[in-house]
């Protein structure tokens, strides 16, 4: 009963709050990690079924999946931007460097 209280109140738990709630109900913090953990999937099957009231969610803070660029992408990005640059004519002082 504590947990599914807990879990209404909070989706995800952080390692102290893991640890504080696993004390106050003198379980492991195994036992508080997997049972969140089984309890939120059940919690997301029903909401993805159209029978809860909440979206599932991630925590916040975390980056969703292929959200990090790879140093492929990086590179091609770099390339681009190169590319959309005005060409420099060799002997002409760039804008930067020209003094007025």
């Amino acid at each position: 009963m504590g947990l599914e209280k807990r879990f209404e109140k909070q989706k995800y738990l952080s390692t102290p709050d893991r640890i504080d709630l696993a004390e106050s109900l003198g379980l492991s913090q195994l036992q508080v990690k997997t049972w969140y953990q089984n309890r939120r999937m059940k919690w997301k099957k029903i909401v993805l079924q159209g029978g809860g009231l909440e979206s599932p969610t991630k925590p916040k803070g975390r980056p969703k999946k292929n959200s990090i660029p790879t140093s492929e992408q990086l590179t091609e990005q770099e390339r681009v931007k190169d590319a959309e640059k005005p060409a420099e004519v060799p002997g002409e002082p760039s804008d930067r460097s020209r003094e007025d």
